[in-house]
């Protein structure tokens, strides 16, 4: 199936309606033949996977974790439409930049609707810059997942992040 960028907001404004909360539970189309914690804990794996990757830098595994050219990044106010762009126009140049690059999710809740899944998740991100600059902050996202046979791919992430504060927990 594929998503026009209207679709996938719309998608993204009706999920964030429906009732369900905690991360033990999903919404599962009678259907499918998994049971829901093991469709929440798929779901909860390719997030992990893809903070990993991203951590690693490994821009061939993040190939196979996002949905190439019907990816839609939205980075605080920025935002990057397909894999391509994103890859080339903002992660990796800004890979390049990092050393010492921690990033982490934590307090991950996903949902899963049929092939559609959603999850809400916090995260941390670190890193020494060039110039002896750092950068240690905390953010939120919501990511949108579409089922391809037995493995989860991203089509939207939306991530927004401030300044880490003593108050906030410290890197996972």
């Amino acid at each position: 199936m594929i998503f026009t960028t209207r679709r996938l907001f719309a998608l993204v404004f009706l999920t964030i309606a429906l009732p369900e909360r905690g991360t033990a539970q999903a919404h599962q189309h009678p259907a499918s033949a998994a049971a829901p914690s093991a469709q929440v804990a798929s779901v909860v794996q390719a997030i992990q996977a893809l903070f990993a990757a991203a951590e690693r830098g490994d821009l061939v595994a993040l190939d196979s974790i996002y949905a190439g050219d019907s990816l839609l990044i939205i980075e605080g106010a920025g935002i990057n439409r397909g894999w391509t762009d994103y890859r080339d126009n903002h992660l990796a140049p800004e890979l390049k930049e990092f050393s010492n690059f921690r990033y982490r999710p934590f307090e991950i809740e996903a949902r899963v609707s049929g092939n559609l899944a959603w999850a809400t998740f916090r995260y941390a991100l670190s890193a020494d810059l060039p110039n002896n600059g750092k950068a240690d902050v905390v953010g939120r996202g919501t990511a949108v997942l579409e089922r391809h046979g037995n493995r989860w791919i991203v089509r939207l992430t939306q991530t927004a992040s401030r300044a880490r504060r003593p108050s906030d927990p410290a890197m996972p």
